[in-house]
């Protein structure tokens, strides 16, 4: 376990900081606010995607921090990563979609830029599903990731973006993307935290020499379960069962109120918060915490000039139960999909750029390719005795099933 560790090296030689802002759920002027306070308490780290509706609030927070608001603060000093959204997997709607990111980022070129789903979608907006709702688009062709890897490949060597990876891979999807990638996904940004440990696959990334990311590393913001809360350790929610997210961005999770977590916060002089980000860190992880909260930005930095004991690091590692707190069945497919209806940025007015010159991959699509079946998985129980609502200020209820 490394000690004072600000920064992680990629296996593309970059440094990615240890502690980035999550910008999920997060928009207009609190986002700007809370992306602009990040930046001038110290952090270099900032976690986007299309899908979440707000890189223009983020670009323009961005703007004015490197135009005088953060003193001496350069482009080279941040570390800037958006997603792929999975309506726009084909080659050229993926060299489209991230000059899009970057317009509204207002930035040359991102220092990651990650595949946010492996899942596929028919065409369309790229934040809005269709209508409709078919068994095979939960059954993500081979031949098409290969073809969205190659993609993601160009942009690479176009300069566009630094760095590529993934986001939400487990382990045999990784396996699939490696057997044909010719640039090793630098980074997997998956759901990690103490009751979601994801040992091996912790393990599995490492091995391979890919960068973990924890995303919701403290939980579910303001987060319950809608359904009734289960009675069985070993029973499951319906797949088509709802979790319910406040937007108050508050951080409400089983974790931050275990005891164990709360004895160690204690005697260390810490919050609860802290430790877990803390563990995070010390696993070898970058952690991603969502706040808009200005106390809780600094606070969630400051985890970098103290570690765990071998003791406390322990007692962490044995937290039960497992808990996967999002989940990830997909069901923004259904008719009624719980995706944010955003302005899309029309890729045709995009200053200096010729969206229809960026070519398509030498890579065949194959319109009606032969799909492999995805394993049925149901999502692990999570128990509304755990999770407490809770939430500060809750405002503008929504429904999600499948984010970050």
């Amino acid at each position: 376990m490394e000690r004072n560790e600000d920064s992680f090296t990629l296996n593309t030689g970059a440094r990615i900081p240890a502690v980035g802002l999550g910008t999920w759920q997060a928009d207009g002027a609190s986002c700007q606010a809370a992306v602009a306070t990040a930046l001038e308490v110290g952090y270099r780290h900032l976690d986007c995607a299309h899908l979440y509706g707000n890189e223009n609030d983020v670009g323009q927070a961005l703007s004015e921090a490197l135009n005088g608001g953060v003193p001496g603060l350069k482009r080279e000093d941040l570390f800037v990563t958006s997603k792929l959204w999975c309506t726009t997997n084909t080659p050229k709607r993926i060299g489209r979609a991230v000059e899009i990111s970057l317009k509204n980022l207002g930035l040359q070129y991102l220092d990651l830029y990650l595949m946010h789903w492996p899942v596929f979608s028919p065409l369309g907006d790229a934040t809005d599903p269709p209508s409709h709702r078919s068994d095979e688009l939960l059954k993500p062709p081979t031949r098409r990731m290969e073809a969205t890897w190659r993609a993601m490949e160009e942009l690479v060597s176009k300069g566009l973006v630094r760095a590529i990876g993934l986001s939400n891979f487990n382990i045999t999807q990784m396996e699939e993307i490696l057997s044909y990638a010719k640039i090793v996904p630098a980074v997997n940004q998956v759901e990690l935290h103490p009751f979601w440990r994801q040992d091996k696959l912790v393990q599995y990334c490492h091995s391979k020499g890919v960068h973990l990311s924890a995303h919701t590393p403290l939980g579910i913001p303001g987060g319950r379960a809608s359904g009734p809360a289960s009675s069985s350790e070993d029973a499951v929610e319906s797949p088509a069962a709802s979790i319910v997210y406040s937007r108050s961005r508050s951080v409400h999770a089983p974790m931050l109120k275990s005891h164990v977590v709360a004895e160690i916060a204690e005697h260390l002089g810490r919050t609860p918060a802290q430790v877990i980000l803390r563990w995070g860190v010390q696993r070898g992880t970058s952690v991603l915490p969502c706040s808009l909260r200005s106390d809780h930005i600094k606070n969630n930095l400051d985890i970098l000039n103290w570690s765990l004991s071998e003791t406390d690091w322990n007692k962490i590692n044995t937290l039960e139960p497992q808990l996967r707190l999002v989940d990830g069945n997909h069901s923004y497919l259904a008719e009624i999909g719980p995706l944010q209806a955003v302005a899309e940025t029309d890729a045709e007015s995009i200053s200096g750029t010729d969206v229809d010159s960026i070519p398509e991959t030498d890579i065949e699509v194959v319109s009606e390719p032969e799909m492999e079946p995805i394993p049925e998985t149901e999502p692990d129980a999570v128990h509304e005795s755990d999770i407490e609502a809770g939430a500060e200020h809750d405002t503008n209820i929504r429904v999600f099933q499948s984010v970050p």
